[in-house]
């Protein structure tokens, strides 16, 4: 049947039928042509009437994990098939790695200090960033009032700045609201119980109370408005309640009591015991920065700057958001981490413009250009990604943005750190002088990244080997056409897409690829970790966990680069793309770089594998012989219809 006709109503009839129900499922989620799974009992599962099922191509059981072979409408076979079950699934998890197994995993880890501060980044991360957007809008209103207020002569006490000013500081005083919904949503309880913690702390009854009392034990005064960390505390205790009492009441009374005594219980904890010792660390942290700030502040100011590429590289960055927040709260200003990211992160911007005016490829000019004014206006990922780790080099020129450390500078709004942020630099006992010394923080950082990439690319001498400075080539395609008999008869030649010993599909661990279900072509193990594109032709498809890049040629072609076999799982933390949707790429180019070491660690196989989707428009194909080879080598030959 084809996907036009595929009667989702009836698939998913068959699939809950023949999968055990939706009470044996887990997780569902999908890669780039997989349907899958994961059940808490495979006895329930009956593979042989899976087959049978429109659109399903393919079988196979990995665990608890049924992988359902769709194709490159996977997507959509998906959607089709979510819609139509009563299953609850979190956003967070679609398309990508599944809850149950993340879970499993850091139950499965060696409890070091590595994975420890791994997992609790990761806590704050998405506990955090999705209050962001309150943050940055809430910031830059702040920013702009202060300005208003400046230069503009705008009555503090009139009515228009009362509105602004109230719009503007809500996003911060009620921060505990916010955090505590999302740290909820973490913690797999009702994000409204985690708000309703939040809006408790924020109440006039309890925020900076002094003289109160609960059982007659004294509560301490303690500020709650516009902090994150008795939120996050408070939430984690709340959630260990709430699951443990709807375990063990009766199932009859936990819709009313599990929230009532959960929140009851758990509020005197945090205003007795979690409040105090969260606010006392925070005024520490404070008054440590502040300490740090007057006694050597252009010496941390330096070093944040130079090493915040490779925060913002590992993600690690994120983890410095709740001790900017706390500086806010405390002082009003920060002093360190925003500061020293907003002369950091134009000079990688910086860095990214100098590679591009050093290179003769058109590809590389276009975006460095356009990576580069991001990168000045404080969104560094595409400098980053695109050309300070394809060309180290870059990063080391980057590194400029440290001599701004010496104006120290404060800078008074959770503005993503760069061009953008200046207007936040108003604060401070001298807030113009502030503005100033950022200003010229900023221009120097820029000057000095890009002179140093500049110099960094022109005495090197092996430059012309990395794809971002190899010269665009006549022929954007791999195609190939020849005369017989008047007929025209079109070709297209597969590249190697990496180093390494060359195999036919047969060879392959995975039944489903070995068998040709997914289409054919060959499968190489890499020696290297460098990815090349096996055709030329535009980037058609980018899988969110980046094992998978599908390429279309002007044919019509449609080949699918995969990266390892069951990578889906590694969440994309092995993968380096260079590429984008819609980019055009030759064969040879690169596209990608895969950790080889960091997947064989997960258990996984590097086995890169290049596959012909759309197998209508294949006449035939040259066979495969297993041998060496190696990148950009010439491997097959396919004849098209």
């Amino acid at each position: 049947m084809s996907k036009e006709n595929w009667n989702f109503n009836k698939i998913s009839k068959q699939l809950l039928a023949n999968i055990g129900g939706v009470s044996n499922i887990n997780d569902i989620y999908h890669c780039a042509t997989r349907l899958r799974i994961v059940v808490k009992d495979t006895s329930l599962v009956n593979e042989n009437n899976i087959k049978k099922i429109d659109g399903i191509l393919g079988v196979m059981i990995k665990g608890n994990e049924v992988q359902n072979v769709i194709g490159q409408q996977v997507d959509e076979y998906y959607n089709g098939v979510i819609s139509k079950i009563n299953f609850k699934k979190n956003d967070s998890t679609k398309n990508n790695m599944n809850q149950s197994k993340s879970d499993s995993a850091f139950t499965n880890k060696k409890l070091s200090i590595k994975n420890i501060l791994s997992i609790i980044l990761d806590f704050i991360s998405g506990v955090v960033l999705p209050v962001m957007p309150v943050f940055v809008g809430a910031g830059f209103l702040m920013a702009l009032l202060n300005l208003a207020k400046t230069f503009f002569n705008l009555n503090p006490n009139g009515g228009t700045a009362t509105v602004l000013s109230a719009i503007s500081s809500s996003g911060f005083f009620f921060l505990p609201v916010f955090v505590g919904f999302y740290a909820a949503n973490k913690m797999k309880i009702p994000g409204a119980m985690g708000a309703f913690l939040g809006a408790i702390l924020t109440s006039s009854t309890i925020n900076s109370v002094t003289g109160l009392s609960f059982l007659g034990l004294h509560v301490a005064k303690t500020q709650y408005n516009g902090t994150v960390l008795p939120a996050i505390l408070g939430v984690i205790v709340l959630a260990f309640l709430y699951r443990a009492l709807n375990h063990y009441l009766p199932k009859e009374i936990t819709y009313f009591f599990t929230p009532l005594i959960s929140i009851v219980i758990t509020i005197p904890i945090v205003i007795l015991v979690i409040g105090p010792i969260s606010n006392t660390i925070s005024n520490a942290l404070a008054a440590g920065f502040a300490l740090l700030s007057a006694k050597a502040n252009w010496l941390a100011f330096a070093l944040y700057s130079a090493l915040n590429p490779i925060l913002v590289m590992f993600g690690i960055d994120k983890g410095f958001i709740p001790i900017v927040i706390n500086n806010m709260s405390k002082m009003g200003y920060d002093t360190l981490i925003y500061p020293a990211a907003m002369t950091s992160n134009p000079a990688m911007g910086a860095a990214a413009l100098a590679v591009a005016l050093q290179s003769h490829k058109l590809k590389t000019r276009g975006e460095g250009f356009s990576a580069g004014i991001t990168g000045i206006l404080g969104i560094t990922e595409p400098s980053i990604f695109g050309f300070l780790l394809p060309y180290r080099r870059a990063l080391f020129g980057a590194i400029g943005g440290l001599v701004g450390g010496i104006f120290q500078v404060k800078q008074g709004a959770l503005m993503s750190p760069g061009l953008i942020s200046l207007v936040s630099y108003f604060v401070g006992k001298n807030p113009t002088a502030n503005f100033t010394f950022a200003v010229i923080a900023l221009i120097v950082s820029v000057i000095s990244g890009f002179t140093i990439t500049t110099i960094l690319i022109r005495t090197d001498t092996n430059r012309m080997e990395n794809n971002l400075f190899i010269a665009d080539r006549s022929n954007n395609s791999t195609l190939i056409t020849s005369q017989n008999a008047g007929k025209s008869a079109t070709q297209e030649q597969l590249y190697a897409p990496t180093s390494g010993t060359l195999n036919p599909l047969s060879k392959v661990s995975d039944d489903l690829i070995a068998d040709k279900t997914l289409g054919d072509g060959f499968a190489i193990e890499p020696s290297t970790d460098q990815i090349l594109s096996p055709v030329g032709g535009t980037i058609s498809t980018i899988f969110p966990t980046k094992h998978a890049i599908g390429i279309t040629t002007p044919t019509g072609l449609e080949v699918l680069l995969h990266l390892g076999i069951d990578t889906v799982n590694l969440a994309g933390a092995p993968f380096t793309l260079t590429i984008h949707n819609g980019d055009k790429v030759n064969a040879g180019d690169n596209v990608a770089k895969m950790d080889l070491q960091q997947i064989k660690k997960a258990g996984k196989q590097t086995t890169v594998i290049v596959l012909i989707t759309n197998m209508n428009k294949v006449k035939s194909i040259q066979p495969i012989i297993s041998r060496n080879v190696s990148k950009n080598e010439k491997i097959a030959m396919v004849n098209l219809t």
